[in-house]
Parts: structure tokens; C-alpha cells; sequence
């Protein structure tokens, strides 16, 4: 098993990747809104967003773990949960909003609900993502 002083490490240097792609594949999105291109450019910006909140929900429940907290952690609500109690997220409605519209991706097929999906991760969820990862680093 790995170190976990180190896992954490590992698995927030992997959420850093994804949120970089998810930043690009935001501007992406931006770009191709109105164009013929549109909806490869919001399956691209759910697609990221679902692996960047995998990550997020898991670097938070391996972190919290090197701390020392001794409750299972199960699943993103409870990682998103213990988040709050350590202070690494500050707005755990939105959070677990996410929870519920990460699990909306999988009907991305819908162009109505990944329209709503796209403008929910552009709106809140993005911002969300860059304090994690501001507070994350102050850890280091």
C-alpha cells in the first residue's frame, strides 16, 4: 500500500492534470458555444469535469486520511463532509450540488440536461475547483 503522506501527493498532482484540462476544455467551450462544434466542445467540458470531481472528492478523503482522521470515508459526500470540517472547502452546498450533477453527466446524452451541465461547471463549479486546488497547495 502506499505511503500516505505520498498518496495524497500523488493523487492531487493527478487532479491538478485534470483540472488543467478542465480549464481547457472550458475555454474550448467558450469558443465553439454557438458554433459547429458545440456539442464535441460540451461533452469534452463534462467528460473533464466528471474525472476533475472524481479526483477532487478523493484527494480530499486521502488528505483528510493523512491527517489522521479515523472515520470512514466511503464516498464523495462523505469526503465532501470531513472537507468541510478540515476547512478545505468552504461551500459545501455547492459541493454537494456537484455530487448531484456529477451523477447527472451520465445523461449528457440529453442535450438539454448537458447544456444545464456545461453552464452549471462554467457558472459555479470552476471557481469551486480553484480554491480546492489553492488550499490544496498551502498544504504542501
Amino acid at each position: 500500500m502506499t505511503n500516505p503522506d505520498v498518496r495524497w501527493k500523488q493523487r492531487f498532482d493527478n487532479y491538478k492534470k485534470a483540472h488543467g484540462r478542465l480549464k481547457k476544455a472550458t475555454a474550448f467551450f467558450e469558443e465553439h458555444r454557438s458554433g459547429d462544434d458545440m456539442y464535441i466542445a460540451m461533452e469534452a467540458l463534462i467528460k473533464c469535469f466528471e474525472l476533475t470531481f472524481e479526483l477532487a472528492w478523493q484527494t480530499m478523503k486521502d488528505y483528510i486520511t493523512y491527517k489522521g482522521h479515523v472515520k470512514d470515508i466511503h464516498g464523495s459526500r462523505d469526503s465532501i463532509k470531513a472537507a468541510l470540517q478540515f476547512d478545505l472547502i468552504d461551500d459545501g452546498q455547492l459541493w454537494t450540488d456537484m455530487i448531484d450533477d456529477r451523477n447527472r453527466a451520465s445523461h449528457a446524452y440529453d442535450e438539454e440536461n448537458a447544456m444545464y451541465l456545461a453552464n452549471r461547471i462554467i457558472e459555479y463549479y470552476r471557481e469551486l475547483f480553484v480554491k480546492f486546488e489553492k488550499k490544496m497547495e498551502s498544504s504542501l
